[in-house]
């Protein structure tokens, strides 16, 4: 759906707001002020030691909008950061031993400091990503033995008590052991030994792997760090990824890698991926992928000399587990994770290994290259992975790998990937009837090649596309490889695949294509892309000897940013554009303009795109206007497996083909015949768009038509045989639903429709006009289209055979009128259940044609008011408006017996198993009454007021669209404008200030999402002193604040009791009254009566009539009434309802003894529920203690003798 503005926008609005709350809000979620110092210097606070978790909520509600554009929160990261960090120092340095010193007292509602900032953080870490929170955390060395003796407490076990590694099943959450883990690691960057920062502690023992021997000399606080990761490498969650960072941290600290850490952490990594090999069953998964997470991030930041022994010991530990066929390697294999990091792993190896000095054995070196040629063999294999994660690592590692190697071998891994995307690739030459619509005399004939990709697999084009754009970013092609790789990137940005469930498999790789190009644009020089021999780049559209490779390129993502289907690669495109035209200036057409118009922003609404981003760029140069003419015909437009975006691209087309003059026209129109011949007979999607474009594209061409003979005769009788061949469009292929047909008939009508207007319009040809024969055929393919139900085509076809209609002969239009009447005399009579929908439709349209017929026009009239009046279904009622409206409405003709049909219609309060399906009927009957307004035929001011009181009703109901569109109406009625005064014709009740109330509010209402607000119901309040509008209106507006949604029902209770505050006693009476009124009417509404209770209820429990006298409310008449509406009744909902309104009854004395007796007696009721809740009521009101020593769940029959002791009770205390 369409947006209403950018929320990118929105947010860097509210940004600075939002940041000031949080930062306001923030001391008093950390500190309070010490009760036994007054003072108001920093000394007098103390730490809380829990918090609210509403208050923790709200601090995160304020962050979490910032995820979508984190850099806003960098210029007060520090100043929000500061606080938290202190508080978690002061923590860890006085209060840490106090955590859980009395867990009895944290209530369901609080939570422990120290797990909310850390919580707190995690959220910072989230949006902002942890590598920049780091950098804020306090990075002393005396902290280290902080975090581990904190967590020890926290974790209520001892850290070195066993040596056997477990898991921590302590209540400590995981975002306390991810945000710990993260400052440790973060410590670790200390530049000092940390045997000098190290505590003596005697008599602990290291909780390590059994199989992990330390080397001598480790110091005691780099053991507790190393047992602290230990603990959690195989937990599921976060902590998972900060134990690997901070066992990565210990290794490759140069004091541990002298003491033989690092070679004795691979070694044991690399003997626990041997388990896996040697183990007959599975473990967990994630124990393995911490530990080829650990190779990758060590291999990676170790040097060359240190790591150049182990290397070979971890690459056959990596082989060994592929190559083993058991069910533990199996399942690791299986894991795109595991096979994720060990592409991570692989491209380490083949890094260090290329960086091996050269002064090593011959046989040293040719196990290294055997090593380097498998490791871009596995690569190369795992850019056709089945998990994108796989796949992203793979190509980023492939092109580091390339980047490393020699110019001459990286030329060949270039080459392979190229030739890779081409092997599946077919080149079809077909028939160039588009060729360059520049040229002042267009060729046809010539054949052109176009690449076939229904053949390559779209994973691994996805993972050659994503190499060659890393390529690319990294500078890695020579020049003389440009050309191959830049013709790969636009065959890719073209790409589109479907799976056999429909889902586009693509995307991914034309996002992959927009990312190659934008890195082509910002890597290479402008001399360097100029030199590309533009004539080479096969993959694009024709190009002429004078474009340049930078022309073409932009002319690529131009079709892309602006026709794309998705909105990730147009806006991908745009970006690309403007990264293109901004290095190389003057070398695109339009350049600066071009950029303007596809605007990042502007193409990230698909329909904006087809409907005005197109069209301003094709008014830029004749260049453009030829690109995205031909782009419309492409998969992306026209030929689009989106409905929608078909309509808008044969809008556009319409637009454009007339943009260009009759040349443009002229080659417009015979590329849709060329198509529509080449286009077979099973692809619906495709002749639906074309038969769109072809309508829309002679519609907008009627002058050229009307003022070139010779045009009009090639283009119109052309398309006129195409209409009327039965060939070209088959009977079974319109009424067929398995064929779609409801497409092919939806393109037929507008076809027709569009025909039929060009060749009734003045000046046209007569001898171009089409024969009867083919009038005939165009008839019968719309009498076939009217038997669907789609309103889309109904409506096309209604108004196609409106258009047809005055070109038939008197017979044909009268015998076409005998059999549509005919059809709705058989409905009417209930001789068939045919749909008649269409039927309507189509006589609302040319009912208006029929103004002399004076017979025809009143029975037609009368065949539609008696199946409006019948028992028939809502789809006809539904029919039946929209005929009336179209046809006797807007012909100027409404009598009684209409005005009757249409304010019963108002009223369809229809439920059945779809839902409120009244409401449809509602909807159409506003609209009617609309159109009888604007035509000025409500005659009868009585009936009028009747009207137009249901429609301030339905203007105030729960249900939004209803609401919209019934204050649309009223807008038009009383002709309420912003610029306007109101003029109230029926309303002699408003007074100035309610009426300007009312224009305060329309001034705001331009969408359904408006009439939800206060401010809304607080204008339609003002319409109660209208006498008679008030029951309509009450009954709209407890729909509304009984039952409806909570947005709606807080607005709408709130504009109540707003507006009933300016009551005086006569309108609270009136309003009383009002309500009395309704309840009366509504006893056996099972749609009214439960609202209406509860907002009684509401309005008696926030005291409206407080200021009233109790003799001038008819309370005795409302407690009658309730007693009705619950008699016999076993709705449980209303039952309660019904005791709350007594409840609000009680204190009025007139009625006081009557309604705690009634309320006694529902204490036998069968229903338990009702029983408490009755005996609720009567506690509240009278405070008997009994009522609540009693349980009222027990059986009715043992509580007798209780409740006729309470009943004695009550008639005691009452007579008193």
């Amino acid at each position: 759906m369409d947006a209403v503005e950018d929320r990118d926008a929105a947010l860097q609005r509210s940004s600075s707001e939002l940041l000031v709350q949080f930062k306001l809000s923030l001391p008093k979620f950390l500190w309070h002020r010490n009760p036994l110092c007054s003072s108001k210097v920093s000394l007098g606070l103390r730490l809380k030691s829990t918090v609210r978790l509403s208050a923790l909520d709200n601090l995160t509600k304020l962050l979490e909008p910032f995820q979508e554009w984190p850099q806003l929160l960098d210029p007060e990261l520090s100043a929000m950061l500061e606080p938290i960090i202190n508080a978690l120092k002061t923590l860890l340095s006085d209060y840490f031993r106090k955590y859980y010193s009395r867990p009895s007292h944290l209530a369901s509602s609080t939570i422990a400091l120290p797990r909310a900032i850390c919580k707190l953080l995690y959220t910072f870490c989230k949006i902002r990503g942890s590598k920049v929170i780091c950098r804020f955390l306090p990075s002393e060395p005396m902290y280290m033995e902080l975090v581990l003796n904190a967590i020890q407490e926290w974790c209520q076990l001892p850290i070195l008590e066993s040596k056997v590694l477990k898991l921590d099943r302590a209540t400590v959450t995981w975002e306390e052991k991810y945000i710990m883990l993260l400052w440790l690691s973060h410590l670790s960057l200390t530049p000092f030994d940390l045997v000098s920062v190290s505590s003596v502690r005697p008599g602990q023992s290291e909780l390590l792997p059994l199989r992990l021997a330390l080397p001598p000399g480790i110091p005691l606080i780099s053991k507790r760090s190393l047992a602290f990761a230990f603990r959690y490498i195989e937990a599921a969650g976060k902590e998972r990824e900060a134990a690997v960072g901070l066992l990565v941290r210990l290794t490759m600290r140069p004091d541990m890698v002298r003491l033989g850490l690092l070679k004795t952490l691979v070694e044991w990594a690399t003997s626990s991926l041997e388990e896996i090999i040697e183990s007959p069953s599975t473990s967990s998964i994630y124990k393995y992928i911490s530990i080829l997470s650990f190779l990758a991030s060590t291999i990676k930041s170790s040097d060359t000399l240190s790591m150049e022994p182990l290397l070979l010991s971890v690459f056959q530990s990596l082989k060994r587990i592929e190559a083993a066929q058991t069910a533990a390697s199996k399942f690791i294999l299986s894991s795109a994770i595991a096979r994720k990091f060990i592409v991570k792993v692989l491209r380490s190896i083949a890094v260090v290994a290329l960086r091996v000095d050269s002064m090593h054995s011959v046989e040293v070196l040719r196990m290294l290259d055997v090593v380097l040629e498998d490791v871009i063999q596995h690569l190369l294999t795992a850019l056709a992975d089945k998990d994108t994660p796989v796949r992203l690592a793979a190509s980023k590692a492939l092109s580091i790998v390339t980047l490393n190697l020699q110019p001459y071998m990286a030329s060949q891994i270039i080459e392979a990937v190229v030739e890779t995307m081409e092997e599946k690739v077919l080149w079809a030459s077909i028939d160039n009837y588009r060729r360059n619509l520049t040229s002042d005399v267009p060729e046809f004939g010539r054949a052109y090649q176009q690449p076939d990709l229904s053949a390559v697999n779209s994973l691994q084009w996805h993972g050659l596309v994503l190499t060659l754009s890393h390529l690319l970013f990294r500078r890695c092609p020579l020049a003389e490889q440009i050309p191959v790789v830049l013709n790969a990137l636009i065959l890719a940005l073209g790409f589109e695949q479907r799976s056999t469930f429909g889902n586009s498999t693509g995307t991914i790789v034309r996002d992959a294509a927009c990312f190659g190009i934008w890195s082509l644009a910002r890597r290479y020089s402008t001399t360097e892309l100029l030199a590309i021999d533009a004539t080479k780049l096969r993959a694009s559209r024709e190009i002429t000897k004078t474009e340049s490779a930078i022309q073409v390129v932009a002319d690529e993502l131009v079709i892309a940013a602006t026709t794309d289907p998705s909105g990730n690669i147009r806006r991908g495109a745009s970006a690309a554009l403007q990264e293109l035209i901004g290095r190389h200036p003057d070398c695109v057409i339009a350049g600066i303009d071009l950029v303007q118009d596809i605007d990042y922003h502007a193409v990230a609404l698909r329909s904006t795109s087809l409907r005005e981003v197109v069209i301003a760029t094709a008014k830029l140069d004749i260049h453009y206007w030829a690109t995205v003419v031909d782009a419309l015909f492409s998969w992306r437009a026209t030929l689009s497996t989106d409905t929608i975006s078909r309509r808008y691209a044969s809008r556009a087309l319409g637009q454009l083909s007339i943009s260009n003059g009759q040349q443009g026209f002229h080659l417009t129109v015979c590329t849709i015949m060329n198509d529509l011949k080449a286009i077979e007979s099973g692809e619906v999607e495709g002749r639906h768009g074309l038969f769109l474009a072809a309508a829309s594209v002679a519609l907008h061409g009627r002058q050229f038509l009307i003022d070139d003979g010779l045009l009009a005769s090639s283009t119109i009788s052309d398309f006129w045989k195409i209409a009327q061949s039965e060939t070209t469009i088959k009977n079974k292929e319109l009424t067929t639903p398995v064929l779609r047909s409801s497409l092919l008939a939806e393109g037929t009508c507008e076809l027709i429709r569009s025909l039929a207007l060009v060749s009734c319009s003045q000046g046209f040809p007569t001898a171009q006009s089409p024969s009867s024969a083919a009038v005939i055929r165009c008839v019968q393919l719309l009498l076939l289209s009217l038997s669907h139900n789609e309103e889309i085509v109904i409506r096309c076809a209604s108004e196609a055979m409106n258009v047809l209609f005055m070109m038939m002969e008197d017979s044909q239009r009268q015998a076409l009128l005998h059999q549509w009447t005919h059809r709705l005399d058989m409905k009417r009579s209930g001789s068939s259940h045919d749909n008649v929908v269409g039927t309507l439709a189509v006589l609302g349209s040319v009912y208006p044609r029929m103004h002399n017929d004076e017979l025809l026009q009143p029975k037609i009239l009368d065949l539609i008011l008696s199946l409006l009046e019948g028992e028939t279904d809502i789809e006809t009622k539904v029919g039946c408006l929209k005929s009336l409206g179209a046809g006797a409405l807007s012909s100027r003709v409404l009598n009684i017996r209409a005005e009757n049909a249409i304010l019963k219609c108002l009223q369809d309060y229809t439920v059945d198993e779809r839902g409120d399906v009244g409401s449809l009927v509602r909807f159409e009957a506003i609209a009617a009454v609309h159109t009888a307004h604007e035509c000025g035929v409500l005659n009868s001011a009585e009936r009028k007021q009747d009207i137009i009181a249901r429609v301030c009703g339905l203007a105030a109901e729960k249900l939004d669209k209803i609401r919209f569109r019934a204050w649309q109406c009223l807008q038009e009625i009383w002709c309420i404008t912003g610029e306007a005064k109101l003029s109230l014709t029926y309303i002699s009740g408003v007074d100035h200030c309610q009426e300007t109330q009312i224009i305060t509010c329309v001034n705001r209402i331009i969408d359904v999402g408006q009439v939800s607000s206060a401010s809304y119901y607080q204008a339609l309040m003002a319409l109660f002193s209208v006498p008679w509008t008030r029951i309509q209106l009450l009954e709209g507006i407890i729909t509304s604040a009984g039952v409806g949604s909570e947005s709606v029902l807080c607005a709408s209770r709130a504009a109540m009791v707003t507006a009933i505050e300016l009551f005086n006693t006569d309108g609270l009476v009136i309003l009383w009254d009002c309500l009395a009124d309704i309840l009366k009417r509504s006893v056996e509404k099972e749609r009214l009566i439960l609202p209406l209770l509860e907002v009684l209820r509401f309005l008696s429990s926030v005291r409206v009539w407080e200021t009233v006298d109790d003799d001038l409310l008819n309370t005795r008449n409302v407690f009658y009434l309730t007693q009705k509406c619950h008699y016999k009744s076993g709705n449980i909902q209303r039952l309660k309802a019904a005791v709350d309104v007594y409840l609000s009854l009680v204190e009025y004395k007139a009625v006081r003894k009557e309604v705690l007796l009634k309320v006694a007696s529902m204490l036998l009721h069968p229903s338990s529920i009702v029983r408490n809740k009755a005996a609720d009521a009567l506690y509240i009101s009278t405070e008997t203690p009994m009522l609540a020593a009693i349980d009222w769940s027990r059986p009715p029959g043992e509580l007798k003798a209780n409740v006729y002791q309470i009943r004695g009770h009550l008639k005691s205390i009452e007579a008193d």
